[in-house]
């Protein structure tokens, strides 16, 4: 099973990078398979640790795409990171191997502090609509447009019934990232 979360890691100048990330977890591991390149992979590679931020506000994930990373992080407890402010929980990892791969190597990680900070409070389309439209976006790249356009259409409909004003706000952008996108590509 895949989880999505936003994983944070620290690079050689301290600077945090937040990134929307599906891990997979299987007792005290977790298993994170970043694409070559990455700020992800580097920051692995260099400090062996990261942050995994379980959060359902799908706002962190499209900010994430679009580029808008200024999140309010507390320092980690357990290693050299930072978790999102506002995350229901989050787990520090220490990498113990790495599964070396030329497209995407797996960083085996142990789970060296677990923290609960809000109560998770149930599921709603609207925010699961959006997170699988995020992952469309993160695949512009490699998708036919017009499946794109398609599945965008269908996640709509939950999306207008479900949501709200956040998830409408963070839809309306993450649609214009995907838009202005399709529009670059036709120009050149």
């Amino acid at each position: 099973m895949i989880i999505e979360t936003i994983i944070s890691t620290v690079n050689s100048k301290g600077k945090v990078n937040f990134a929307p990330f599906g891990i997979k977890k299987n007792n005290n591991f977790i298993y994170i398979s970043p694409y070559i390149p990455s700020r992800t992979l580097e920051n692995l590679n260099l400090n062996k640790c990261a942050v995994i931020n379980y959060t359902d506000d799908v706002r962190y994930f499209v900010d994430c795409l679009v580029g808008e990373k200024k999140f309010k992080k507390l320092k980690s407890f357990n290693i050299d990171g930072f978790y999102l402010q506002d995350c229901l929980s989050h787990e520090e990892v220490r990498v113990v191997s790495i599964k070396n791969d030329k497209i995407r190597p797996t960083f085996k990680c142990e789970i060296v502090g677990e923290y609960n900070h809000k109560k998770f409070l149930g599921f709603n389309r609207a925010k699961a609509s959006i997170l699988e439209a995020c992952i469309l976006a993160s695949r512009l790249k490699i998708l036919d447009e017009k499946k794109i356009r398609n599945e965008l259409d269908y996640l709509n409909i939950s999306v207008k019934k479900t949501g709200s004003y956040k998830e409408l706000r963070s839809w309306k952008k993450l649609n214009k990232f995907i838009e202005d996108y399709f529009e670059n590509k036709e120009r050149k």
